[in-house]
């Protein structure tokens, strides 16, 4: 009769997490345009879409309104913009960093907590509007010079550091930006709008 194996139990350890939250001041090295897609003008989208469309062919434009609705407020009245962003910023810049150690999935993980209705709550010195074509189209976008701002992020102690998160907001900054006309943006018509930098405390 063959002998019975003795089993061993082996006690698995798992690392806790190590999370950590830094508070990172950044601002703005070049002005900041912002482009919000208005509510009204994804109304009139889905009213394309499901057949009960108007035409607007007579409607007198109004640029006042375009350029007020082209900015990210809270609910409070605060000009802020998308948290998501920021993070999308950091998460494209890991190829630019040029250490294999960072990755889209590594800082996929990182969490901005300070977001108002989903909005990173700016300050600025000047707004004005900057006017240009798009086609035979004159578009008035909201601009903001000097402007600032802080991100709250939390974070795995574990996987990354906090000199690791200033390095990627860095890149970020400067290869990806925020807003409209940015160095890197998805919809084209990049350019040299919406840079930032982490800011000295």
């Amino acid at each position: 009769m063959a002998k019975k194996q003795k089993v061993v139990k082996k006690e698995i350890t798992l690392a806790s997490l190590n999370i950590g939250q830094m508070i990172v001041p950044i601002r703005g090295k070049t002005p900041l345009l912002m482009d919000r897609f208005p509510e009204e003008a994804k109304a009139q989208i889905l009213a394309k879409q499901t057949g009960v469309s108007k035409s607007n062919k007579n409607k007198v434009r109004d640029t006042e309104k375009e350029i007020k609705e082209a900015i990210h407020v809270t609910s409070t009245g605060k000009v802020g913009y998308p948290a998501s962003g920021f993070k999308k910023g950091m998460m494209e810049a890991t190829s630019f960093v040029g250490d294999k150690f960072f990755s889209k999935k590594l800082v996929s993980g990182l969490r901005v907590v300070n977001a108002v209705d989903g909005l990173i709550p700016i300050s600025f010195k000047k707004q004005d509007v900057l006017e240009h074509n798009i086609g035979s189209n004159t578009k008035f976008t909201p601009q903001f010079h000097n402007w600032k701002g802080e991100l709250v992020i939390q974070y795995d102690k574990n996987n990354i550091s906090d000199s690791d998160i200033v390095t990627l907001l860095n890149y970020a900054g400067f290869y990806i930006g925020v807003g409209a006309w940015r160095p890197k943006c998805a919809a084209g018509g990049s350019g040299e709008f919406g840079m930032y930098e982490v800011a000295a405390k």
